[in-house]
């Protein structure tokens, strides 16, 4: 496990925070620790160019981390592309997570998937309308 390179994902603030705006909402939280992690999208085309993420304050530089991670790969991608990002996938990015912080990979995964879920939803509610 890289753990400067968790340290330095887990102090990005770039995609920190609450939009105004977005197309697609996510939550998970950890019954274990309580921790939240939200994620929110906006799209052109199909395309992630948006990738915003709350996390509580209290989380472990591991999940804040991941959630930096996955929202970096994530933008810039075809929504069905970025649904394939995987736990696995952002553990190996950190040098493999270790036991008890595999979670954290698990939950940015799955709240990116709830995010794409809710998005596509939506998507789906407006095309009909407009139908």
């Amino acid at each position: 496990m890289d753990r400067e390179k968790i340290l330095l994902y887990s102090e990005k603030k770039e995609n920190l925070g609450k939009p105004e705006h977005f197309l697609g909402a996510g939550e998970v939280k950890e019954p274990g620790c309580g921790d939240c992690l939200e994620m929110f999208i906006d799209t052109k085309r199909e395309v992630i160019t948006e990738f915003h993420y709350t996390v509580t304050d209290t989380a472990c530089p591991p999940l804040k981390a991941c959630a930096a991670r996955v929202a970096e790969c994530a933008l810039g991608k075809p929504v069905m592309e970025a649904y394939l990002i995987n736990a696995a996938q952002l553990s190996e990015f950190f040098g493999g997570l270790e036991k008890e912080s595999i979670h954290c990979a698990q939950m940015a995964e799955i709240g990116l998937k709830r995010t794409l879920q809710d998005y596509a939803v939506k998507r789906a509610e407006r095309i009909s309308k407009q139908a």
